[in-house]
């Protein structure tokens, strides 16, 4: 009888752990995609999932060639827009960067009012994921995106941004 208990204790320690090992290698999402679930039905906010491809076949070759160059070299692509109160701006953009998480600044980029702060994670001499935050007196933008990404794909980040506005 206590090999019984004593297995099925072993069983019990073994199935939480495993349990707790998969939740935190495959079902914990990224504090910036929670930041994006969280708010993504926020009033006023437009949210969008799309096909970076296919959008860069909307863009302009010689207009716009920075903003395709990065669409084309990206997977996945989500965004939010803000567009209202300066004091909720200010809000969504600290709560965006600060659910940097494991994410390394990229760099940042101040143009008159408008700040663009790009975080990525590296592999090699790519960056494979990447979000950029960009606030101005009237908005906030919040672009996420994965891919194989280049030095000049996210030196361009901040041209698609403008894109997107």
């Amino acid at each position: 009888m206590t090999n019984t208990v004593a297995n099925k204790t072993i069983i019990g320690v073994l199935f939480f752990l495993l349990t707790s090992i998969s939740q935190s290698a495959f079902g914990a999402k990224h504090p910036i995609i929670q930041f994006y679930k969280e708010h993504k039905f926020d009033r006023d906010v437009e949210a969008k999932h799309i096909p970076p491809k296919l959008a860069s076949l909307f863009l302009d070759d010689k207009e716009y060639k920075d903003a395709r160059d990065v669409l084309q070299a990206m997977r996945t692509l989500r965004y939010l827009n803000y567009y209202g109160e300066q004091m909720q701006i200010s809000k969504y953009a600290q709560g965006a960067i600060a659910a940097k998480g494991d994410y390394e600044s990229i760099f940042d980029e101040v143009e008159g009012s408008r700040t663009v702060n790009v975080f990525g994670k590296k592999k090699g001499n790519e960056v494979r994921e990447v979000f950029a935050v960009v606030q101005t007196k009237t908005q906030f933008l919040l672009l996420i995106g994965k891919g194989k990404l280049k030095k000049s794909h996210v030196r361009n980040i901040p041209k698609l941004t403008k894109e997107i506005q």
